[in-house]
Parts: C-alpha cells; sequence; structure tokens
C-alpha cells in the first residue's frame, strides 16, 4: 500500500475509535435518548463519514498551488469546515430517524453546524498535522562536505542549493554563495538524500524550501532569500516523490 492509501486508512481507523469514544460518552443528549447499539451506530457512522469527507474536500484543495501556499494547520481547518456542511445535513438526517423528527429551520441547521463544525475541527485538524509530521520528518542540515571545503571563510551555515555553470559549481548556502571549479553530479552524489535534484543544473537540499509557486505549466521552488529554483519536466517525478510538491 503506498503512502497516500496508508494516510487513509490510518484516517479511518482513527475515525473509527473516535466515534466509537463519543458513543461510550454520548455528548449532545444521546446517551440517554438512544440505545447502546444506537448510540454506537450514530457517532460511529457519523465520525466516519466526516472523516472520508474532509480527506476528500482537503485531497480536493491541495490540488490547487495557492492553497498549499497556507499553512498546513489552516488547510486542514478549512477542509474540516467546507465538510462540516454536508455532515449537518447527514446529522439533520438521522436525528430525524432516531429523535426529534419534524421540520428543519435554518435556526436547527445553524446549531447543528456549529456542534459538527467543532468535532471536526478538533478530529481532522490535529489528525492531519501527525500525519505529515510523520510523513515528512525535518532533515538535519547539511554538513559541509569536501567540494565546498572551498568555499570562502566568509561563507557559513548549510548548504541550501546548489546549481551548474558550463564546467563550475555554484553553491548557494544560508549566507550566501560561491563559484568553485567542480563536477555538478560529483557534489549531488556527495550531499546523498539530504536533498534532490530538481532540474539538470539544479539540485536543493529538501529542509531549504519555503514554498511552491508555478510557472506556467512549471514548478519553482522558493528557498531562502527569495532563491527561485526550477522544475524541470525530466525530474518532477522526483521532486513529487521527496515530498516538496504536492
Amino acid at each position: 500500500m503506498n503512502e497516500g492509501g496508508r494516510a487513509w486508512l490510518t484516517g479511518a481507523a482513527a475515525a473509527l475509535v473516535a466515534g466509537a469514544a463519543l458513543g461510550l460518552l454520548g455528548p449532545f443528549g444521546t446517551y440517554g435518548d438512544l440505545t447502546p447499539m444506537e448510540r454506537y451506530g450514530y457517532w460511529i457512522g457519523l465520525t466516519v463519514l466526516m472523516w472520508l469527507q474532509a480527506a476528500a474536500v482537503f485531497a480536493a484543495l491541495r490540488r490547487s498551488p495557492a492553497f498549499l501556499r497556507i499553512p498546513l494547520w489552516l488547510q486542514s481547518s478549512l477542509a474540516a469546515l467546507a465538510a462540516a456542511v454536508p455532515t449537518t445535513f447527514e446529522v439533520a438526517y438521522v436525528e430525524g430517524l432516531l429523535r426529534v423528527g419534524g421540520v428543519l429551520t435554518p435556526r436547527s441547521l445553524m446549531e447543528t453546524y456549529g456542534s459538527v463544525a467543532v468535532i471536526a475541527l478538533g478530529f481532522f485538524v490535529p489528525l492531519i498535522l501527525l500525519q505529515h509530521r510523520r510523513r515528512r520528518p525535518t532533515p538535519a542540515p547539511v554538513e559541509i562536505v569536501s567540494f565546498a571545503r572551498s568555499l570562502p571563510p566568509a561563507l557559513t551555515g548549510p548548504i541550501i542549493a546548489l546549481s551548474a555553470e558550463d564546467h563550475y559549481l555554484r553553491v548557494h548556502t544560508a549566507s550566501g554563495d560561491a563559484l568553485i571549479h567542480h563536477r555538478f553530479s560529483d557534489a549531488v552524489r556527495e550531499l546523498g538524500d539530504a536533498g534532490v535534484q530538481t532540474h539538470r543544473s539544479w539540485w536543493v537540499a529538501k529542509d531549504a524550501v519555503e514554498r511552491v509557486e508555478r510557472d506556467g505549466d512549471r514548478h519553482v521552488l522558493v528557498l531562502r532569500a527569495d532563491l527561485r529554483v526550477p522544475v524541470s519536466r525530466t525530474y518532477a517525478l522526483a521532486v513529487r516523490e521527496a515530498g516538496l510538491i504536492a
């Protein structure tokens, strides 16, 4: 199973556990109004359904480069609030079958939406943040390796990018850049999996990417100090597998 499939399965399992816990507690009057079987079915079913809808909205929204530029907690919050809309009507339908009945009113729907939104935010946002933290651990800063020993002493800090210029190599660090005589392919090999090659003449450190932008039909990685690194079609899959673009 791929990483995306594992994330969906993990989320569904977490929703099942959360639904069972809510079924045990019986909030919003369900403990006294419903039988144990009805109560567990109510909370487990609606919690799993809410997760599936929120995850689907989240995945759809993350297809937009503009959406990816906002913080992850805000991405997941917006997805949870959007998914709470259909869940509100599902809750209202189940409520009509099991407890209250009657005609839906704008006020009752708004009250139901508020309750659903609180549960959606409290469940979906922490789960997404936890999943992405596990998926993309923060890489250790790139240590200065052999080819960088010829850099000027004033050029300090971790290496954030490399770019090939004819037979020379430009090394970009947190404090600036310098041009040295070295083969680009050898430098990329020395740095190993601390980064990824994005173009035939560019390499970036994974932890140096601050945001992703689009230039026509291609991606551009924006690093510290507004250094812009192109992603070619040839290397787009490797960059995507490294988790730098969606």
